[in-house]
C-alpha cells in the first residue's frame, strides 16, 4: 500500500505541475528557438542518459514534439526534471511556447538528395517541411524506395517482410501494417525517424508508384 500511495502521490504532483504551468503558444517575448540544432543539443546533453531507450524516448523530433504538445515536457522541465535541465529549461520553454518548430522554413530546407519532392520537382532532405501540395508529389520511385533502402533493407530484404519491390511494400500499405510500424510509437519508428512522416504522407495519398 505504501508503494501504491507513493506512485499515486508522484502522479498527482506531475498533474498539478502541468496544470500550474500551462504552455501558451506564440509568446511574443520568447526568442525564436528551433529543434535543429539548439533543442537537439540540449536534449543530448541533459536528457539522453535516461531518455534514449524505451522510457519516454526523446531522441528524435517527432517523439519530442509529442511530449511538447501534450504539456508534459513543460511540466517536467519546470518540475521533477528541472535539476537536469538547469539553465536550459527556459530555452526549452521558449521553444514550446513558439510551437516547437523543427527548423526555419526557407528555400534552403529544400536541397538535392534522394528523399522527397520539393518545390518545382526538386528533392528535399529528410525531415524538411512539406506543404500539402508537395506531399502529393511523393512516389515510390522518387522517394520511398530510397528511404527504405537507407532505413529498412538491412533487415527486410530477405524472407521476413521483404520490402525490396513496390508490390511487396504496397501489400503492407494495403493491410495497414507499414503505417502502424513507422508511426510515432510504432516499433519501426526509431529506424525511420523523420522519414516516417514522408512514408505516412505517401500512404495517405494512395501510395503511388
Amino acid at each position: 500500500m505504501f508503494i501504491k500511495g507513493l506512485i499515486f502521490s508522484a502522479m498527482l504532483a506531475l498533474i498539478i505541475i502541468v496544470l500550474t504551468f500551462p504552455v501558451r503558444a506564440g509568446n511574443p517575448l520568447a526568442g525564436k528557438v528551433y529543434y535543429e540544432n539548439t533543442i537537439k543539443n540540449i536534449i543530448m546533453a541533459d536528457c539522453a542518459r535516461c531518455h534514449s531507450g524505451m522510457t519516454r524516448n526523446l531522441m528524435d523530433y517527432d517523439n519530442l514534439k509529442l511530449y511538447a504538445d501534450s504539456g508534459m515536457l513543460a511540466g517536467m522541465v519546470q518540475g521533477p526534471m528541472s535539476r537536469f535541465a538547469g539553465n536550459d529549461a527556459q530555452t526549452i520553454l521558449n521553444w514550446i511556447n513558439n510551437g516547437a518548430p523543427e527548423k526555419p522554413v526557407t528555400k534552403a530546407n529544400f536541397i538535392p538528395g534522394p528523399h522527397a519532392a520539393g518545390p518545382n520537382g526538386q528533392i528535399c532532405q529528410p525531415g524538411a517541411s512539406l506543404p500539402n501540395t508537395q506531399k502529393n508529389q511523393i512516389t515510390y520511385n522518387n522517394t520511398i524506395k530510397h528511404i527504405l533502402s537507407r532505413n529498412c533493407l538491412r533487415c527486410h530484404s530477405g524472407q521476413f517482410r521483404n520490402l525490396t519491390t513496390y508490390e511487396n511494400v504496397k501489400m503492407y500499405v494495403d493491410n495497414g501494417l507499414l503505417k502502424a510500424l513507422v508511426h510515432i510509437g510504432g516499433p519501426m519508428h526509431r529506424f525511420a525517424g523523420p522519414d516516417s512522416r514522408l512514408i505516412i504522407a505517401w500512404i495517405n495519398n494512395g501510395a503511388p508508384q
